[in-house]
């Protein structure tokens, strides 16, 4: 594949998936050994990696929208930044909602493998997002 194929991929994935939600295509973008390196250590491979994970961010923040702000390509890796934004109107594991707006910078890095993506390492600003949510310097636990 081109570098432009590889950055459009990319934008597809963000926009089928992460904004829209289609989990029923996840095989069409990620290949069945899918590595997500920022998931929790022993979680899921393949396309069940986001299976288990982009539900709860949908029932937390069910306006969560990225937007790539640019995307680089280096042969098998793409590097795309976003931005991300929503509000929490939903509980995620044990926080419950807030009620407020957020928006963030993310950097996720794929590695593309016969068309299809095979990795992925994110970086985001978590810490900016609690901040915007309220989750820092308040009281915002449950338990």
């Amino acid at each position: 594949m081109s570098a432009q194929d590889n950055k459009d991929l990319i934008h597809e994935v963000i926009e089928v998936i992460f904004n829209n939600f289609e989990l029923d295509r996840l095989e069409e973008f990620f290949t069945e050994d899918f590595q997500n390196h920022d998931g929790p250590p022993g979680g899921p491979v393949g396309p069940a990696a986001f299976r288990a994970y982009l539900p709860m961010m949908k029932q937390a923040f069910p306006d969560r929208k990225l937007t790539p702000e640019f995307t680089l390509c280096d042969g098998d890796r793409v590097v795309s930044r976003t931005i991300t934004e929503g509000h929490m109107t939903g509980s995620l594991w044990d926080i419950q909602p807030t009620g407020k707006a957020y928006r963030i910078t993310a950097t996720d890095t794929y590695q593309i493998r016969d068309g299809k993506i095979c990795a992925r390492w994110g970086n985001e600003d978590s810490l900016g997002m609690m901040q915007q949510l309220g989750m820092i310097g308040g009281d915002w636990r449950t338990d």
